[in-house]
């Protein structure tokens, strides 16, 4: 092995410049599949084909047509009674007449265009509320009639307006192209531009949003806006941080080669695939910035620390690459396998980030062991803050590694922290195992709640307009209840209806549910219509003739209501559309099942399916749950492996890996104390983190069993593994902190806390690398004066012996 990362280190020195020329080639190449890059935030998106959920939602589709909407809400303002006032009326109408020539809708319900079924002399038909909108500022007469026509339009009641007429609501049916978001956007935006120049907010009107194109709007511009400038924050105070660890411009800059040329690859590689840039992966940048900045702080303090000892700059390069390329190749894989188990979920999202978050570190691997050395080695100079150490120049590698100079804190840290392990050792291990049982004790506790408007910041308008249509309607999404009657024509069947009337009786009755609608009440109306608006007719056909006489009076009276997406073409298919209110995703997941019970008993004679995007959310959160557990053993069953084989020890394995786990489930214990529901990304922390913790432990684990294997005590191999690695790893776990920290400030939720966790992970890790492994170390390995050396560890130990002496000395 050591033959060939020597080889590898001689031959990328050697070809260096075609290295340069090659990575520069792949940074001009790499935005060729830049175009086939799109943003995707649909429900359907997080869906693997041939999902059962998926196949549901695409027959719902495929029945009724496009099956999103946007609505606006709109509050009476304070100094009107109601909404039916003049202003308030023409300013509906406006919007209603600029949805309905929008190119992206297809249809639109408002007060203003709203029409009711009554009988006209004994003559069904279907009326304008409003004939001349301009009309009712000069005969206020006409808005009482509204008020007296509405009072008794069960259609509209609880669902296009409110009881007390306070708030309505504008529902704008907007076209549906499965994977794009684009669209949604424009709408979205060309409303707000109009709400904005007819200056209907500076009118006194609280005009509220929702829907999902509203919804998808909100999360892609939201991502962009963050990726837009937190990333470059990251990457600004990652360069100050670099500048203040080396004091060296090039030092500080040198990096971002590394950065943007895996940023380049990883990016084009998402195009060749045509992924869509989802909320799942708009962590994908930040975690690469961070991955690359901590294995290239590795790179650079060895280099330098060779360079120190007196080394030229191509020699330096060959030693750094020979002696990092296994511990950087472990490093970058566990880090991998840990991204990679988030494969094992059932989301499309977080498989797809999770093959490209896996590829990232073997990117950063390949370039940190040839472009980065490659360029270094033409570096002269050396960091303003430090000097050849004339007591280093030809002195062995281990002698230069472990020379601490200069009095900074990571160099004290170091140099003390093995004493300090040494003599707390057993308090160390006690507050350890502590520390473990209260971690599982509060993970044990963990409740998974992809709530979507938990997302949003309580003080955005997102959150806020999302809660009053909670408040106001009765939730902010639907069920969907899809009826197949048997056969074309079947929902004609008074059997058949009187059992669906039944069905949205019973789902009516739950606290948690507002008003049904289908089919079923339009019957009712032209029923009582026919009865001279007796209400005591508002009910259902009795025969199959009469239902279809019904729809053809209907149509017949000239109606905008097409009832397209209530009913398919074949009138095989009823649709019900049951209103749910938000709700943590424990009691939603409760419901559901208290309706697919109740459904199974009760309904049984009923071909039915329940799905829509309220169904589509609930098994999300289904799959985060199974999910978050399973790709965070998976990570700690493949990384425990690796580290054994790495080792080659069971104990130094587990004794490697405990630091690493103990911070995830820490972490995790305190959220879950916090009373902070876990969710996608919360799921994805949990396996990443692993990932990028277990590094330092290689680092530092490998660099003492190198000296244990050449017969030095535990407290000597302890103190050359800090002098060697200890300083690299300190300052890359500041750099892990810091950049995971700038996440703090990001408009998700879910985002903020995906930083907060991976910063607590990250420097909880630090803690347990340096002073809880030390302490077991101690305890677990004091008795055993040396290992077993390799063969070849034991004739370069013969070999050296002057120099071990020298190193014995100087720890």
């Amino acid at each position: 092995m050591n033959q060939f990362s020597s080889g590898w280190a001689s031959f990328v020195i050697r070809n260096r410049f075609a290295i340069l020329v090659a990575t520069l080639l792949l940074i001009v190449l790499a935005p060729l599949s830049f175009n086939r890059l799109y943003h995707d935030s649909s429900n359907e998106s997080y869906f693997v084909e041939h999902d059962p959920h998926l196949t549901s939602f695409n027959n719902l589709v495929d029945k009724f047509g496009d099956p999103e909407y946007l609505v606006v809400g709109i509050p009476a303002r304070a100094e009107d009674e109601d909404v039916f006032t003049a202003e308030t009326l023409r300013m509906i109408d406006e919007m209603t007449v600029f949805l309905e020539d929008h190119r992206h809708v297809t249809q639109v319900r408002s007060l203003s265009k709203y029409q009711y079924t009554h009988d006209d002399d004994g003559v069904m038909a279907t009326d304008d509320l409003f004939e001349d909108i301009d009309a009712l500022e000069k005969n206020p007469k006409l808005l009482d009639q509204a008020r007296e026509i509405m009072s008794g339009e069960k259609l509209a009641l609880e669902t296009l307006i409110t009881r007390d007429f306070k708030n309505t609501q504008i529902v704008a049916r907007n076209v549906y192209l499965p994977g794009e978001n684009t669209h949604k956007v424009e709408l979205v935006h060309e409303l707000q531009d109009f709400i904005a120049k007819h200056g209907y907010r500076e009118a006194g009107y609280h005009i509220r949003l929702s829907g999902m194109p509203v919804i998808g709007e909100r999360f892609e511009v939201l991502t962009q806006n963050d990726m837009a400038w937190i990333n470059p924050t990251m990457g600004v105070i990652m360069v100050l941080i670099l500048f203040a660890m080396f004091r060296s411009v090039f030092a500080t800059l040198v990096p971002l080669v590394v950065i943007i040329t895996t940023m380049l690859l990883v990016t084009a590689l998402q195009g060749w695939l045509k992924w869509p840039f989802t909320a799942v992966n708009s962590a994908l940048i930040p975690t690469v910035i961070i991955l690359c900045m901590g294995t290239c702080i590795h790179v650079l303090v060895e280099f330098f620390q060779f360079r120190f000892g007196g080394k030229a700059p191509r020699d330096a390069a060959r030693e750094t690459i020979d002696d990092l390329y296994y511990a950087v190749l472990f490093t970058c894989v566990t880090t991998s396998m840990g991204f990679i188990a988030l494969s094992v979920t059932q989301l499309k999202p977080v498989r797809e980030f999770a093959v490209l978050a896996a590829i990232a570190p073997m990117v950063i691997f390949v370039l940190c062991m040839t472009t980065l050395p490659a360029i270094l080695s033409y570096i002269s100079w050396l960091p303003r803050n430090r000097k050849v150490s004339p007591d280093d120049v030809g002195s062995d590698n281990e002698t230069i590694l472990s020379h601490q100079e200069g009095k900074s804190l990571t160099n004290w840290l170091t140099q003390h922290i093995p004493q300090f392990t040494f003599n707390k050792r057993k308090s160390i291990a006690v507050l350890g195992v502590l520390v473990t049982l209260f971690s599982l004790y509060g993970v044990s506790h963990m409740r998974v709640d992809a709530n979507v408007v938990n997302y949003f910041k309580k003080n955005s308008w997102m959150n806020q307009d999302l809660h009053y249509f909670n408040d106001v309607f009765k939730g902010i999404s639907n069920l969907e209840v899809v009826v197949d009657s048997g056969e074309p024509g079947g929902i004609k069947n008074p059997a058949l209806l009187q059992r669906v009337d039944d069905l949205q009786q019973w789902l009516a009755h739950f606290e948690e549910t507002g008003k049904p609608t289908s089919l079923l009440d339009f019957y009712k109306q032209i029923n009582q219509s026919l009865h001279s608006d007796d209400t005591a007719w508002y009910k259902l056909p009795t025969s199959r003739e009469m239902a279809a006489q019904f729809l053809l009076l209907y149509e017949n009276t000239g109606p905008n209501e097409d009832l397209s997406d209530l009913k398919d073409f074949d009138e095989q298919y009823l649709r019900v559309r049951v209103p749910v209110l938000n709700m943590d995703e424990s009691k939603l997941t409760q419901l559901m099942n208290e309706l697919r019970d109740g459904v199974a008993s009760k309904f049984s004679d009923l071909n039915l399916e329940l799905t829509g995007n309220l169904v589509m959310s609930n098994a999300q959160n289904r799959y985060v749950n199974n999910g978050m557990f399973r790709s965070f053993g998976i990570a700690i069953l493949v990384i425990g492996l690796s580290f054994i084989v790495l080792f080659r020890s069971f104990k130094y394995g587990v004794i490697a890996l405990v630091p690493s786990i103990v911070p995830v489930l820490l972490t995790g214990g305190l959220v879950s104390m916090a009373g902070i529901p876990m969710d996608l990304g919360t799921m994805i922390v949990g396996a990443m983190t692993i990932g990028i913790a277990v590094d330092d432990s290689i680092h530092l684990m490998s660099r003492y069993l190198l000296l244990r294997r050449r017969h030095y005590s535990v407290f000597e191999a302890v103190q050359y593994a800090m002098n060697s690695s200890g300083r690299a790893v300190i300052l890359t776990s500041i750099v892990l902190v810091s950049g995971f920290s700038v996440m703090l400030l990001g408009s998700f939720v879910s985002y903020i806390y995906v930083g907060l966790f991976s910063a607590m992970i990250m420097s909880l890790a630090l803690i347990g690398d340096i002073l809880f492994m030390p302490a077991l170390l101690y305890l677990l390995d004091g008795d055993n004066e040396t290992l077993p050396a390799d063969n070849k560890e034991q004739q370069k130990s013969n070999q050296q012996s002057a120099s071990d002496h020298s190193l014995a000395t100087q720890i």
